[in-house]
């Protein structure tokens, strides 16, 4: 019986990527691009933020 479940394994030994691993590849750098995004995006939504805050102190100050 188990003489028969060890012929269920195919070791594929290809140097090609296959799906599985072409998308596991792709998946990690998109992780990668996606934490340098949020890095990112998180320091121009505070700029923004001060930005326009300084805007209404400057519009409350002229106006």
């Amino acid at each position: 019986m188990s003489e028969q479940n060890s012929h269920h394994h195919h070791h594929h030994h290809g140097h090609k990527l296959d799906g599985a691993s072409k998308f596991k590849r792709d998946s990690l750098n998109a992780i990668e691009r996606d934490k340098a995004l949020a890095k990112w995006g998180k320091r121009i939504l505070i700029v923004i933020a001060i930005l326009m805050g300084l805007a209404v102190v400057i519009a409350y100050t002229i106006g």
